[in-house]
C-alpha cells in the first residue's frame, strides 16, 4: 500500500497526533509558539512559507527569532501570508480597531492557510459574554471557523486558542460591533480546568451512551449547594446527578424521557439509604410545570449534544452496536437528541432551561456540561449559543473545562489538514438574580 503524503506540514504521527487533542496542559509561551508554526507550517516547502506574529512584545521577539532559527525569512511576505498569530493574551479595553486590524493583517492570508489568535478565558465583556467567544463568533462571519483549544495553565486559569482558515467558505465581511471589555473575573473556587478519571460504570450505567461521572456532580454540588438543599436535573439519563445529591445529604428530583433510563435511575436512587426525599418523574422536561417539584436550589445537568448520537460511522457508537449496546438515548420523536435541524434543538432547548429556572430560587446557581460540536466540516458552537441565549434570564459566573485525558486520538485529517479531536467539556455555570 502506498504511503500517504503528508502536504501539511513535515510531524510525524508521534507529534501530529498529541496537537489534535483539544486541551493542552501549558508548558511555556515558547514552546506553544513553537508548536503552532511546526503544526501548520511545512518548513520544507519550496519557496519559503511566509509566516507573521502580532500582539506582544515578547510574542513577537520569540516568533521573530523563532523563525530566523528556522529560516523562514522571506522577504516576499508582505502581501502573502501561509499562518498568521496573534497573542492577545494582554488585551484590555479596545473596539472594533482591534477586529479591523485583525481582518486587514488575515486578508493577507494566502488559499487554505490558517489564523491562530490566543486569548485569556476569563475575560468578560460588558454583557456578560466571555470575550474570547465574542471574538470567535464575529470573526466567524469574515474566515471560516475551524476549532479551539483549550489552553491548561498550572495556577488553575486557562487561555484559548482560536483557530480560523481562510477558504471557500470564508465570507469575508468586515464588522460594526464594538468589543467593549471588562476586567472582572469570574471566581469560585472551582478551577478553571481539571482532569477527571472516572470511576468504571456498572452494567445498568454503562447502558446510556453518554453518562457524565459522579466524580463531576460532586465537584459542583459541594461548591454550590448545603445539606438538606434540593437539587434538580431536568435529563436525569441514569440518575447520576440524584445519586450523588442523596450521598451527599441533598434532596434530589429529576425528569427523564427514556421509560429504560428513568427505571435505572429510579432503582439506583431507591438503593441508596437516606432519609432525604428524592423523585425522578417520567416524561418530558418540555412540562416541567406538570410535574410536582419543590422550589430548587441548584441544577446541574447535561443536554444532548443535539443530534451526534445519530452520526453514521463514529468510531464510539460502532463499538458500542459491535457489543449491543443503545448507540442514542432513544428513538423517541420528541427527544432532542433526535432533531436534525440545530435552530430548533437549540430553540427548544433554550425553552425547557427556561421553563426549568422559573422553579430555581433566586440567587442560586444553574450548571450545564456541554461541548461545542464539530459536523460534516462545520463548527456548532453550542457552549457559546447557549450562554449568549441564557445571559437574557441568567448571569455567567463561571467557566470551567474538564478535560478528558483518558481518550484514544483519532487521526482525522492526518497529513491533509488539522481538525481536533475534542477532548474538553465546557462546564458554565449562571446565576439567577
Amino acid at each position: 500500500m502506498a504511503k500517504i503524503k503528508n502536504n501539511f506540514n513535515d510531524l510525524g504521527p508521534k507529534k501530529w497526533l498529541p496537537f489534535q487533542k483539544s486541551f493542552t496542559i501549558f508548558d511555556t509561551t515558547e514552546s506553544l509558539i513553537e508548536e503552532n508554526i511546526n503544526f501548520f507550517i511545512k518548513l520544507s516547502s519550496s519557496p519559503k512559507p511566509c509566516i507573521k506574529g502580532m500582539g506582544s512584545p515578547y510574542f513577537i521577539e520569540y516568533f521573530e527569532s523563532y523563525t530566523e532559527e528556522m529560516n523562514l525569512n522571506n522577504p516576499d511576505c508582505s502581501d502573502s501570508l501561509d499562518f498568521l498569530a496573534l497573542d492577545l493574551t494582554n488585551i484590555t479595553n479596545s473596539n472594533k480597531t482591534t477586529l479591523e486590524i485583525i481582518c486587514k493583517q488575515a486578508l493577507k492570508l494566502n488559499y487554505r492557510k490558517f489564523l491562530w489568535i490566543l486569548l485569556p478565558t476569563e475575560k468578560m465583556g460588558e454583557d456578560g459574554f466571555p470575550t474570547t467567544w465574542k471574538i470567535s463568533n464575529q470573526l466567524s462571519g469574515f474566515l471560516t471557523r475551524k476549532d479551539e483549544k483549550i489552553i491548561c495553565l498550572p495556577n488553575g486559569k486557562t487561555m484559548t486558542s482560536l483557530y480560523f482558515r481562510k477558504d471557500e467558505f470564508s465570507k469575508l465581511k468586515h464588522f460594526k460591533e464594538n468589543l467593549n471589555i471588562s476586567s472582572v473575573r469570574l471566581k469560585t473556587s472551582i478551577p478553571n480546568w481539571f482532569i477527571l478519571k472516572p470511576k468504571p460504570r456498572s452494567k445498568e450505567e454503562i447502558l446510556h451512551p453518554a453518562k457524565y461521572p459522579e466524580e463531576l456532580v460532586r465537584m459542583y454540588v459541594k461548591e454550590f449547594t448545603n445539606k438538606e438543599d434540593t437539587i434538580f436535573d431536568p435529563m436525569s439519563g441514569t440518575g447520576t446527578t440524584q445519586v450523588e445529591s442523596l450521598i451527599m445529604g441533598r434532596q434530589a428530583y429529576g425528569i427523564e424521557l427514556s421509560k429504560l433510563f428513568h427505571g435505572i435511575a429510579t432503582k439506583r436512587c431507591d438503593e441508596i439509604s437516606t432519609s432525604q426525599k428524592h423523585s425522578i418523574f417520567l416524561g418530558d422536561a418540555r412540562n416541567i410545570s406538570n410535574f410536582d417539584i419543590p422550589p430548587i436550589d441548584y441544577i446541574i445537568t447535561s443536554p444532548p449534544y443535539w443530534d451526534m448520537l445519530n452520526m453514521k460511522g463514529a468510531e464510539v457508537q460502532a463499538n458500542r452496536k459491535a457489543k449491543g449496546l443503545q448507540t442514542n438515548y432513544s428513538d423517541n420523536i420528541k427527544d432532542l437528541g433526535n432533531l436534525d435541524d440545530y435552530n430548533e434543538f437549540l430553540n427548544v432547548l433554550i425553552e425547557i432551561y427556561k421553563e426549568t429556572t422559573k422553579k430555581l430560587k433566586s440567587n442560586s446557581h444553574f450548571t450545564i456540561i456541554v461541548k461545542n460540536i464539530k459536523k460534516k466540516g462545520n463548527h456548532y458552537p453550542l457552549a457559546f449559543d447557549l450562554t449568549e441565549r441564557l445571559n437574557k434570564f441568567l448571569k455567567l459566573k463561571h467557566i470551567g473545562f474538564w478535560c478528558q485525558n483518558d481518550l484514544q486520538i483519532s487521526p482525522y485529517g492526518y497529513k491533509h489538514t488539522w481538525v481536533s479531536n475534542t477532548f474538553h467539556h465546557y462546564c458554565l455555570t449562571f446565576i439567577k438574580i
